[in-house]
């Protein structure tokens, strides 16, 4: 008798603690959703579409955290399929000068301070099987019809005189900027792919010119690691927004 009374007991509370836990684990966003749900009839432009709707309407300072960033939409699809409908995890796409890319983020509550977000992460970044550390970007560097750097304007000069031209660069080498996205071009012997996931430190705000020399590195170090040792990778720059362009020549 008293056993019984006791697992009564115990189904109710499991009964009053579960939607709790439940509206404790995921804020519903019903963009989010409806997207998911086009995406998963196959209307993957309609799902693009109001995925993007969503996050223009987000808070500009809101925090989103970055999955990946794809040129194939196949491996993006993948990605987010992985993550699942629960993380409030979306795609946007975005058309670059040389290609289109793919960002795969989360809506989720998410800390500002790095070290506490690889933790409190922990769980969605393994089931996406990410091993480097999960960035963040505030929702403004994704709304479509924004610029959001203020930086960019100085890397693209237009006194045509050297001099002036010089100050310019003189000027963004002593400042901080924020990189979005890359975009690569010449490459054949190693995927576009790899070189962005390789490239995963390099995103995010607060990144120096220091730091292009170590993404030439990292590339040559990938090369080598295929086998390809002939091969030259100039000097990033950055081409428009938050975007930087690697440019690879394989001799």
């Amino acid at each position: 008798m008293l056993s019984k009374l006791w697992n009564l007991c115990l189904s109710g509370l499991l009964c009053l603690c579960m939607p709790f836990s439940a509206s404790a684990e995921r804020a519903v966003l019903p963009w989010v959703d409806t997207g998911w749900s086009q995406l998963q009839s196959g209307e993957i432009n309609q799902a693009l579409s109001t995925w993007q709707q969503g996050l223009n309407n987000l808070p500009d300072k809101q925090l989103l955290g970055s999955l990946g960033t794809f040129s194939n939409l196949d491996y993006a699809i993948a990605r987010i399929k992985r993550a699942g409908v629960d993380e409030n995890v979306f795609m946007i796409s975005y058309s670059g000068s040389s290609s289109q890319m793919y960002y795969v983020l989360t809506a989720q509550s998410i800390a500002r301070n790095m070290d506490i977000r690889q933790t409190e992460m922990a769980v969605l970044k393994e089931r996406v099987g990410m091993h480097g550390k999960l960035l963040a970007n505030e929702a403004q560097k994704f709304k479509t019809g924004k610029t959001t750097n203020k930086a960019l304007h100085a890397r693209m000069p237009t006194s045509k005189k050297s001099t002036a031209k010089q100050q310019a660069i003189l000027a963004v080498e002593e400042s901080t900027f924020t990189i979005n996205s890359f975009e690569v071009k010449g490459n054949k012997r190693v995927s576009t792919d790899t070189i962005l996931l390789s490239l995963r430190d390099y995103y995010g705000s607060e990144k120096t010119p220091s730091e292009f020399n170590s993404i030439r590195r990292q590339i040559i170090d990938i090369y080598n690691m295929q086998r390809v040792y002939n091969v030259k990778v100039n000097r990033p720059q950055f081409i428009e927004d938050d975007t930087v362009l690697i440019s690879i020549t394989e001799l």
